[in-house]
């Protein structure tokens, strides 16, 4: 790929990103270790994570990411 379609690339993602805020039940074992990447509340085991993402897909798999801690 050129570098003139890896900047198209780039720059497409980032017109199309957008903030969604998903809802992920926090595992049992979760332990908060490190900067916390989103703005999130957290109510029992119940998680409202604002993540900036290009869909709601891929936000919620960012969350579920960090929860499971391969986010280090």
């Amino acid at each position: 790929m050129s570098h003139q379609k890896d900047f198209e690339n780039v720059m497409n993602r980032i017109k199309n990103l957008t903030e969604y805020e998903v809802q992920i039940t926090v595992p049992e074992d979760f332990q908060f270790e490190g900067p916390v990447p989103y703005d999130m509340s957290i109510s029992g085991d119940t998680a409202w994570v604002k993540v900036i993402a290009t869909s709601i897909e891929e936000a919620t798999m960012k969350a579920n990411e960090y929860f499971e801690c391969k986010y280090k």
